[in-house]
């Protein structure tokens, strides 16, 4: 009993020093634009984050996703603040002294993705903010008919240029 006791403390104390949370920011619209953002729990100071955020997209869409962090204090909040996104690895651009921003953005296909942030917390009650936004890519029947009336366009003006001519 003793045993089991001790087991299940040590488990508990451990749970403390790392913050592992999923986050779904749901299924963007294929009908047009599409943003959704959510914030992480608080994490107290010292707390290594392992996070995972996730969203599916139903078309292929020309897709960003933010992860941003605003903080009081001089120094980021959160140190070694990266996250990975289909292997692509991407950290805090130059900031101000109370912001850290990681950024991705690129066309996606249809499907579901999963961003992994990590990080460890330098200040208590750390919070950050994901964040994903989708805009349909065109079909190539778009382009086609915006070319096509550009084409009915010119010779519309060719045919009134030689009238007036």
């Amino acid at each position: 009993m003793k045993l089991k006791l001790i087991a299940a403390t040590a488990l508990l104390a451990t749970s403390f020093a790392a913050s592992a949370a999923t986050y779904d920011l749901g299924t963007l619209s294929p009908a047009g634009f599409d943003s959704w953002g959510e914030s992480s729990v608080r994490i107290s100071a010292g707390t290594a984050i392992d996070d995972t955020w996730t969203f599916t997209l139903l078309a292929d869409s020309t897709a960003s996703f933010l992860a941003s962090q605003t903080f009081a204090v001089t120094g980021g909040a959160i140190s070694n603040f990266s996250a990975v996104l289909l292997g692509n690895t991407f950290a805090p651009g130059a900031g101000t002294t109370t912001s850290q921003s990681l950024s991705w953005g690129g066309v996606l296909s249809a499907g579901t993705y999963s961003v992994h942030v990590t990080g460890l917390t330098t200040a208590d009650r750390t919070t950050y903010q994901g964040a994903v936004s989708a805009l349909p890519v065109p079909e190539p029947e778009t382009y086609a008919m915006l070319l096509g009336g550009l084409g009915i366009l010119g010779a519309v003006a060719r045919r009134k240029s030689k009238k007036s001519a």
